[in-house]
């Protein structure tokens, strides 16, 4: 529900709240902060990658209250992380705006950071909740910069081109004059949740062990076709009989998933069976996932589950998988079209992924269960 008007409704409404400046943060100020309210409203792969901002707010911060605010189909999976307070969930566009907030302005931050934020109304809501400084990078990009208390830094005005997602997440804490402590996304699993996708899988798998395989993407341009993975479960299924395979995916794409799998022995199709955090809980107990760019490949490594990532119409070295301690094999092609129409690509499914055979992610496959 994203109406244009509401926009501009929003706009003139902050607009004329806000004829006293913003004050402006220097981490100077840092020390008194008591209250913080992190903003994540974006995908599933960005806010996993966004992650490793929360353990250094955490140790900076120790005795601070530090609250997310993130996509409501995401908040299961940050509701166990030890550095965080609460999880307070976002509807999307304007959905449940009055009663969101009312929550926001009830928790008062003193600091509100934004780590990603997609939707028009992200900055408006920080500065709405009370927030006396609102800090985002880059500071370019929205159309309510003047609402940013880092807004007169030249370094925060972009993102950096060349380098990983995660260090320009990063670069908010030089802004908030933070350490980082590490640059490998974490997601931490209630026990209870992690021990019932796992009761489940035995009942369903027989106390099999498996692989993941995620062929699609919410971005059509990323999606493996079925075909190829169809060929890669027929060939990883002679090569590791003991191995069963496990399709996960959306409620949607069960049926495309069945056809698939149809009549392959030893392999599951789990779509749309659990929420997100059932399966995170699917993915922890995994020996290998491989994934094309997605939020699935990215929560499995900061799971620390080892992965095969398939990339060629987007880069491993900007946006690849990242793990504490498992190892992350990319497969990474070159894009066949130039300029890369990304979202736009007329060519998909048998786009530049196609150009991943089935043979070198079954070789991937094997060196992966091998560590295993």
């Amino acid at each position: 529900m994203n109406l244009p008007f509401l926009d501009t409704l929003l706009y003139g409404f902050v607009a004329i709240r806000s004829k006293r400046p913003v004050a402006t943060f220097h981490s100077s100020e840092l020390p008194a902060i008591r209250r913080v309210l992190l903003l994540l409203t974006t995908g599933l792969g960005d806010a996993v990658l966004s992650t490793p901002i929360f353990p250094a707010l955490r140790a900076a911060l120790p005795k601070a209250d530090l609250r997310l605010f993130c996509r409501s189909a995401w908040a299961p999976l940050f509701t166990a992380d030890p550095n965080l307070n609460e999880v307070i969930p976002y509807y999307g566009k304007y959905r449940k705006f009055l009663p969101t907030i009312g929550r926001l302005r009830a928790f008062a931050p003193d600091l509100s950071v934004i780590l990603h934020g997609n939707d028009p109304d992200i900055v408006p809501l920080a500065y709405l909740a009370g927030s006396r400084y609102v800090i985002r990078v880059p500071t370019r990009g929205t159309r309510f910069e003047f609402l940013l208390a880092n807004r007169e830094r030249k370094q925060d005005a972009s993102i950096l081109p060349g380098i990983h997602y995660v260090e320009n997440r990063l670069r908010v804490l030089e802004t908030l004059g933070v350490a980082a402590v590490g640059a490998a996304p974490q997601i931490y699993l209630d026990p209870r949740t992690r021990v019932a996708a796992a009761d489940k899988l035995a009942a369903r798998l027989r106390g099999a062990p498996y692989w993941v395989m995620h062929g699609n993407a919410a971005d059509p341009y990323k999606i493996w076709p079925g075909e190829r993975v169809r060929e890669l479960l027929i060939a990883a299924r002679r090569a590791y009989p003991r191995h069963v395979a496990v399709l996960t995916g959306a409620p949607g794409e069960k049926a495309a998933l069945n056809e698939i799998a149809r009549d392959l022995e030893g392999v599951y199709v789990l779509a749309g069976e659990f929420d997100i955090a059932g399966t995170a809980g699917v993915l922890a107990g995994a020996d290998c996932v491989i994934a094309p760019d997605t939020g699935i490949l990215h929560l499995a490594a900061a799971l620390d589950r080892p992965v095969v990532g398939l990339y060629a119409p987007t880069f491993a070295n900007l946006v690849g998988p990242r793990a504490l301690s498992a190892t992350a094999t990319i497969i990474q092609k070159p894009q066949t079209c130039d300029p890369c129409v990304e979202k736009k690509c007329p060519f998909a499914p048998r786009n530049c992924m196609d150009q991943i055979k089935p043979a070198e992610v079954l070789a991937a496959i094997s060196r992966q269960l091998g560590a295993a």
